[in-house]
């Protein structure tokens, strides 16, 4: 239900429904139209003079426009705006956006994206590069959600505007919290914490190593589990000389080993060719890929999720030992 104030100039000021766009204020107000001025249109072509023609022959009222409070400038209706000109109006109504400039424009970009006339990709690509600049904390999936493209294509104009500049090393997801790029390097800061003193909180160790709680979590038991193991592997152990493991080359890391194990693996052509072979390949690749996004899994499963992914990554992670042995064995 709509209720109605009185403004400076004495006309009825409505206020909106709820459900406006988010920034912009509630209350209707009249502004002359020589007031008011663009600059935070995402359409790079401008004004298109056959659709301002369109609405200025429409007998209805048109939606208010969406005005940038501090500076006048138009959030959203620059062809509505232009329309009324065309008319001769004097006057138009329009609701107040608060907030900084760069807040405007991804208003602006959001309201464009829903309603009117859809934004071209070049509109898109220049939205998704005007918001790098200006927010290039945003994450690529929260920059994709208000241009609507995908986050493939903000990653990769974001690696074009970043090429000969810094890099940000976390970024604000599309809950608005903060995130690192890359949880790795966090997980080997927390891992040296928790191994150097072990009493440390969980909540120190994340704020110390700019990780989530969840993953400092995962973190000791990952170390916990490890001892436990070392310490199981050394009780049971065989007799020596029975087995000669290979261990990677020094200073080398498993993991990297194992890529380019796998790189010599796939131009073998026994696997190459063969049904079984390449399924082989396809899952070992798949597992190794995973381990980039391990990490970012733990940060963002949901609370009650992370006791049962945990079962089932530490199944997974004893099925490929257990084939790694019998493989040793033969």
């Amino acid at each position: 239900m709509l209720t109605t104030s009185r403004t400076s100039r004495g006309e009825p000021a409505e206020r909106t429904p709820a459900g406006r766009p988010a920034g912009a204020g509630e209350t209707r107000v009249w502004l002359d139209v020589a007031t008011l001025r663009g600059g935070l249109s995402p359409r790079v072509n401008g004004v298109n003079t056959a659709y301002v023609r369109q609405l200025a022959e429409l007998a209805q009222e048109l939606p208010p426009l969406v005005v940038h409070r501090d500076t006048l400038r138009v959030v959203d209706g620059t062809h509505r705006l232009e329309a009324a000109r065309a008319r001769g109006d004097h006057r138009v109504r329009v609701v107040f956006f608060d907030g900084t400039d760069s807040e405007a424009f991804v208003a602006a970009v959001r309201m464009n994206s829903a309603h009117g006339r859809p934004l071209a990709p070049a509109d898109r690509t220049a939205a998704v590069e005007r918001i790098l600049a200006s927010e290039p904390e945003r994450s690529d999936r929260w920059i994709a959600t208000v241009c609507g493209v995908a986050p493939r294509t903000v990653a990769g104009l974001r690696r074009r505007s970043t090429a000969d500049g810094a890099r940000l090393n976390t970024r604000i997801g599309k809950d608005g919290r903060r995130r690192p790029v890359s949880a790795a390097e966090g997980r080997r800061t927390a891992a040296a914490i928790l191994s150097g003193s072990p009493a440390t909180s969980l909540r120190e160790v994340a704020r110390r190593a700019d990780i989530s709680v969840g993953t400092a979590l995962d973190v000791r038991r990952s170390l916990a589990a490890a001892k436990e193991e070392k310490t199981l592997a050394h009780r049971t152990a065989p007799a020596p000389a029975v087995t000669v493991r290979a261990t990677p080359p020094a200073g080398e890391p498993d993991e990297t080993g194992a890529r380019k194990r796998l790189e010599a693996l796939q131009r073998d052509p026994s696997l190459q060719y063969t049904e079984r072979g390449r399924a082989l390949l396809q899952l070992v690749s798949a597992t190794l890929g995973f381990l980039d996004q391990a990490g970012e899994v733990a940060d963002t499963a949901p609370a009650h999720c992370r006791e049962a992914l945990r079962t089932v990554a530490l199944a997974c992670a004893d099925g490929w030992r257990g084939l790694g042995e019998q493989l040793d064995a033969r």
